[in-house]
């Protein structure tokens, strides 16, 4: 079957899944009426206009006791059609079935529905949910807070238990995503909300004279309405301010995000490497034949090898004279393997150990055996028969760990040794920029926390997690890696920002910051060295493509296998062999190196992909805790205001 008949097939499949099943709800209008009574305790109505598209089982309501003394009853009921709330009573009225998940803090509403718009009449009480002081009554609530997706039209009104003068009545909304409360009108305070965002929180502190819970006991708790109060009409200038911070703040960040993207393009257009890349077509196929096999590979990788690529180094010895090399029976273990290969490599060392770099002398003295031997295999990884054996998986772990660390002490001298740590350098403007851009996001990010009127608890987590990040950050620049969790770390608390201009533009420069740091390198080459990267970039294209012109003369076929095996696409490359019959091409001559036959080629990519110097685990290492996962059975999952 064709290609493209198999994509065709697998899109409608998708298309047909996703259009199957598919539901959806929204709540398109919530009216509340809550009562303060004498003794502290809050009585709430809501009626919820929902629609429906699809089936569903019923409703959810979060409500959260906070630091109440807890829910006395939650209800729910089928309204009368055609009244609004405040024209019927729970009397008389269908009760529905409810259930109550204290994890999730969410009651569930059994009421079916299926394509259709319909309304549910909630009742419940929250016990002591307002507070006597002294000289105060206060109501500190959250009436909509864990929605599970934003509610329209919403309104709500706060009724006092008796007479009482307006103008001793304040009221302040917490919800930095919109809003509204007046006072002064028939009830003490009135809510409303055109959108109530599936962010917000709709919370509200209301203070009243304290003679309206006459029948509750003050607290011994003390504070002071006046400092209460100039705290909220702080609170209150601030999100006033915040538009206009955040329109400054866009500029600013627009400027940034602009400069970082900037510097992210140059990172890749540079004058350097554009000039190197026109330079390519000077490098001819003697000068990368007479190039060291492992600086082809150390120029490939920018400097950082793979535990497969001790096979470069060892290529390197060979071209140097220092060693010689020769088709051997690979061992036992891979002749009881179906899928192992049955032939190996195997190196000898000649010459004296002394008149090498210090490089060599770690790799020469890590891999070979007193006799001066290295078979190839003996490196590789354990069998599928052998990771049945514990005893012989934790050899082998221990074996990795071993070859792990003079694998890193190898890497770590040729680093320092000459021409590679000429030729490729750690970037040292790393060592400017990433501090440079840690300190501007950690600045930004609380500032514009702060403007957007974040709760001080928020500020100080993101604070303290960011600045431990940060520093590590700043501190191992040579591993990019900390510097762009760092990055992401800043995106995710961008998220909370709740001001849509405000969080789109840091959300923008933070991810325009994550593409500087992927893109800037962590090492770089020398104009010359980069000539010859994009050289053997050419060269890796056409040796994919089997475009190379080797064609049966064994020395360029020789030198062909070579550089698919410095330039990692020994795999491709045997498939192009075998295609053009090379597979049973006999060399003979014992002079001629034994890379080209195809089959031992596949031998080398077998051991090469199973160089990993990460110790293996047990097939029988199971993670504790059991594999079984509980969504929550029909309760709806997470919990919060909804439908499930």
């Amino acid at each position: 079957m064709k290609k493209w008949m198999l994509l065709l097939g697998a899109l409608v499949c998708v298309i047909m899944i996703a259009g199957c099943d598919k539901k959806s709800y929204s709540m398109d209008q919530v009216d509340s009426k809550a009562y303060i009574t004498p003794d502290g305790d809050l009585y709430v109505e809501e009626l919820f206009t929902y629609t429906f598209k699809g089936k569903f089982e019923g409703t959810t309501r979060y409500i959260s006791p906070g630091e109440h003394d807890g829910i006395e009853f939650f209800e729910a009921y089928v309204p009368p059609k055609g009244k609004k709330l405040g024209e019927f009573s729970y009397e008389n009225l269908e009760r529905l079935k409810t259930e109550w998940d204290g994890e999730n803090e969410t009651y569930y509403v059994y009421d079916a529905a299926k394509d259709e718009t319909k309304q549910v009449y909630y009742r419940y009480r929250i016990d002591k949910a307002a507070v006597k002081y002294s000289d105060v009554g206060e109501l500190d609530w959250s009436f909509f807070k864990n929605n599970n997706q934003e509610i329209n039209h919403v309104t709500l009104d706060v009724f006092l238990p008796s007479g009482y003068n307006k103008a001793d009545v304040h009221a302040f909304l917490h919800d930095r995503t919109g809003g509204r409360i007046t006072t002064g009108g028939d009830s003490a305070v009135h809510y409303e909300n055109p959108k109530l965002s599936e962010y917000g929180e709709a919370h509200l502190l209301l203070l009243f004279p304290q003679d309206q819970l006459s029948q509750m006991a003050a607290t011994d708790k003390k504070i002071s309405p006046a400092e209460l109060l100039q705290k909220e009409r702080k609170r209150e200038k601030r999100m006033d301010a915040r538009d206009g911070i955040m329109r400054q703040a866009g500029t600013v960040l627009q400027v940034l995000t602009a400069v970082v993207l900037l510097g992210a393009l140059y990172s890749v257009l540079s004058v350097k490497r554009i000039s190197a890349w026109f330079g390519r077509r000077d490098v001819t196929e003697r000068d990368l034949e007479e190039l060291d096999p492992l600086i082809k590979t150390y120029c490939m990788r920018k400097g950082k090898l793979k535990s497969k690529d001790v096979i470069a180094g060892l290529l390197s010895l060979r071209s140097r004279g220092y060693v010689t090399v020769k088709e051997v029976q690979a061992s036992k273990r891979f002749l009881e393997e179906p899928t192992a290969p049955d032939t190996t490599l195997e190196f000898t060392f000649h010459g004296n150990k002394a008149k090498l770099n210090a490089a060599d002398r770690i790799l020469v003295g890590w891999l070979f055996n007193p006799r001066n031997v290295f078979r190839l295999d003996s490196m590789a990884a354990p069998t599928f028969k052998e990771k049945q054996d514990d005893r012989q998986i934790s050899e082998y772990r221990k074996q990795s760990q071993r070859n792990a660390k003079k694998f890193n002490k190898w890497r770590e001298t040729l680093a320092q040794t000459e021409p590679y740590g000429t030729e490729v350098k750690f970037n040292a403007l790393l060592k400017l920029l990433v501090p440079l851009i840690v300190i501007v996001h950690y600045v930004l990010l609380l500032y514009l926390y702060y403007a957007d009127v974040i709760p001080i608890a928020g500020m100080i987590t993101a604070a303290v997690l960011l600045g431990i990040v940060g520093i590590l950050a700043c501190v191992k620049t040579k591993t990019k890696r900390w510097f762009i969790t760092y990055l992401v770390g800043c995106f995710i608390a961008g998220t909370q920002i709740t001001h849509e201009q405000g969080m789109e533009n840091y959300l923008l420069f933070a991810v325009s910051s994550i593409v500087f740091a992927v893109l800037v390198p962590k090492t770089v080459l020398s104009k010359e060295m980069l000539k010859y990267r994009f050289a053997l970039l050419e060269l890796r294209k056409k040796l994919l493509k089997g475009e190379d012109e080797s064609g049966m003369d064994p020395a360029a076929a020789e030198r062909a296998a070579e550089h698919a095996v410095l330039l990692g696409i020994v795999p491709k490359y045997v498939k192009n062999l075998q295609k053009k019959g090379v597979s049973g091409l006999a060399l003979g001559a014992a002079a001629l190196p034994v890379l080209l036959n195809a089959e031992l080629m596949a031998s080398l990519a077998y051991t090469q992909n199973h160089l990993n110097f990460t110790p293996p685990r047990s097939p029988y290492g199971f993670s504790d805790g059991g594999g079984s996962f509980s969504s929550g059975g029909d309760s709806g999952g997470g919990g919060g205001t909804g439908a499930f």
